[in-house]
């Protein structure tokens, strides 16, 4: 398995009861070498794989909480990949878990290991100030009844409400931080004595139940709960539907869908926050309205990308539509579908993609972090480093701003790998094992050729093929005329006058045609990539999930930075105009 050694279940014991020494003494140089070590080791079960890369992501967050917290901080990026890698192999386990080949305490293990995986990943996710891709990493486990996923919450809901700049969004998030710190606080025999000691001797979580019990007897009536405020009026069925589908899949461009899907939410109400600018006599009124302009472009294109995914899951699989049918189609025999479903959905991914160089080139102009002349070059995997390398640029390297570091550490989820570069060194592996999936449907989408089937039935077909069968005959058959044209040449050479020249010039021509063969056989098998329209449909939302992420972690970065600015001098509103 990948040239890795086979762990025995004793060694793997014993490794698992090692890191946990480690991270009790606080041995950070002697967690990072256990956690390289176990990098080596495979094993066939799914159950002790994800073991191996609980262990690992443990051991890498434990360290870059304690002491790599740095704003780019590499022990962050492989704890990560780590619990994505666990959470791979859970999924493997999940498709297994009623064929037999678990025991019943397995199962039970698993469950219980799953909830405190899922529970630390979104930890990570938080620690590296990605909020609201927490908050969802979050739901399982405190469905399965993980009272440390409800502590998780309450930090993470309270962090948001910290950032946040609309006074009636911080409420609701404060109120929902409360209600999760008080169930945790409630359940407390419930942790771990460790644990248990250090939440009952922090004064953080009475004073800030304390201060919120007084803030919501003076203006607690002043917000009703969410769910009990009117929502958007609808015109259409159809309209309704979609707004509760955004919701659903919390895909609205607002903090409170992180928390609610209240019909009330059903706005993209986050915008530009107010920042500061010089007067400038130069600049026209629309210029000065660019940057607002462009943050509203953003939107726009995301909520158009948005709708084509909700048009894109709602048409059926097979279903045909006139705009396509002005010419007839080659059948190419693998069960392409090629209809408004697909090109809905590869539509919003193009779109999604572009999001983010467009954020990239936001920050750029907007901070000036570099001069127009580069404008080229700016990329939103490049954006963070210094030119010619991988030092972070000086806005960055020391930035409090967490929701820079959210972009940054998101950045790595869909841009490209080097495969020319270690593993251990090359951010662009990091984070998620889709990042050089997406990156490869990008690439034959925009430059080669993307396919997009029906997957059971192209399986089926595939199963059945004799492709490879062909392929090791063609190679077999020149091995074995290779071997017959040395035998046929050494004889020619005993005995020159020997009438083998048509022979041996026959064998060479069967050996360039068989070549021949084989080298279309490699041009034409990977001339277009090929996937399922359910995996391609999944692999879309997930993409377009991120897409919202981003502009909001943008607003929110922004709002942080303003903050940060001397609150002096004479300040000049302006009205930003609306159509």
């Amino acid at each position: 398995m990948d040239g890795k050694q086979q762990i025995t279940i004793e060694k793997h014991h014993a490794k698992s009861e090692k890191i946990d020494e480690l991270c009790d003494a606080n041995d950070f140089d002697g967690i990072i070498s256990i956690c390289r070590e176990l990098v080596s080791y495979t094993h066939s079960s799914a159950l002790i794989r994800l073991h191996i890369y609980y262990n690992i992501g443990s051991g890498y967050s434990h360290v870059a909480s304690r002491r790599d917290n740095q704003f780019g901080s590499k022990t962050s990026g492989l704890a990560l990949l780590n619990f994505r890698k666990a959470m791979a192999e859970a999924s493997l386990i999940e498709q297994e878990r009623f064929t037999g080949l678990y025991t019943q305490n397995e199962i039970l293990a698993f469950d219980e290991l799953k909830s405190r995986l899922q529970t630390n990943l979104a930890n990570e996710l938080d620690y590296q100030g990605r909020r609201l891709e927490a908050l969802a990493a979050y739901e399982h486990p405190i469905k399965s009844g993980n009272v440390y996923a409800v502590m998780g919450r309450a930090r993470c809901v309270y962090r948001l409400a910290e950032s946040v700049y609309d006074g009636g969004h911080a409420f609701y998030l404060y109120r929902e931080s409360a209600r999760c710190y008080e169930e945790a606080l409630a359940r407390i025999n419930e942790f771990a004595p460790i644990q248990r000691a250090a939440i009952q001797s922090d004064p953080f979580f009475q004073h800030f139940l304390n201060w919120f019990q007084q803030e919501e007897q003076k203006i607690g009536s002043d917000y009703a709960e969410l769910e009990d405020l009117p929502g958007t009026m609808f015109d259409t069925r159809k309209e309704k539907e979609y707004f509760a589908w955004c919701a659903e899949h919390r895909l609205f461009v607002n903090e409170l869908n992180a928390i609610s899907t209240a019909e009330v939410v059903n706005h993209d109400i986050l915008s530009l926050p107010d920042f500061s600018a010089r007067i400038n006599p130069l600049l026209t009124s629309s210029e000065e309205l660019g940057f607002h302009g462009h943050f509203d472009e953003l939107k726009t294109d995301y909520c158009y990308a948005r709708y084509l995914a909700y048009m894109g899951s709602s048409i059926p699989l097979f279903d045909e539509h006139f705009f396509n049918s002005t010419f007839e189609h080659v059948d190419t025999l693998d069960y392409e579908i090629n209809n408004l479903k697909t090109n809905h959905l590869k539509s919003c991914f193009r779109i999604n993609y572009s999001i983010f160089d467009k954020i990239s080139f936001f920050l750029h102009r907007f901070y000036r972090i570099d001069g127009t002349q580069n404008d080229h070059k700016v990329d939103f995997k490049t954006l963070w480093f210094k030119p010619g390398n991988q030092h972070l640029k000086d806005m960055f390297e020391n930035s409090d701003n967490e929701h820079f570091r959210a972009l940054y550490f998101l950045s790595h989820e869909i841009r490209q790998g080097n495969r020319n570069t270690p593993e251990d060194e090359d951010l662009s592996y990091w984070f998620d094992p889709d990042t050089q999936r997406l990156f490869r449907i990008r690439n034959a989408m925009e430059h080669r050729s993307l396919k997009l089937v029906d997957n059971f039935c192209h399986r089926h077909v595939g199963h059945f093929s004799n492709d490879q069968d062909a392929i090791d005959n063609h190679v077999s058959d020149i091995d074995r005329i290779r071997s017959e044209l040395q035998q046929l040449r050494k004889a020619k050479l005993k005995d020159p006058s020997s009438d083998l020249d048509n022979q041996i010039l026959a064998l060479e021509k069967r050996i360039v045609r068989l070549e021949q063969d084989l080298d279309e056989k490699n041009r034409m098998s990977n001339y277009a990539l090929v996937i399922g329209v359910e995996e391609f449909e999944k692999l879309t939302l997930k993409l377009l999930t991120l897409a919202k992420d981003a502009l909001i972690y943008l607003s929110l970065a922004i709002h942080h930075e303003e903050m940060k600015k001397p609150q002096d001098g004479l300040v000049i509103p302006k009205l930003i105009p609306k159509k």
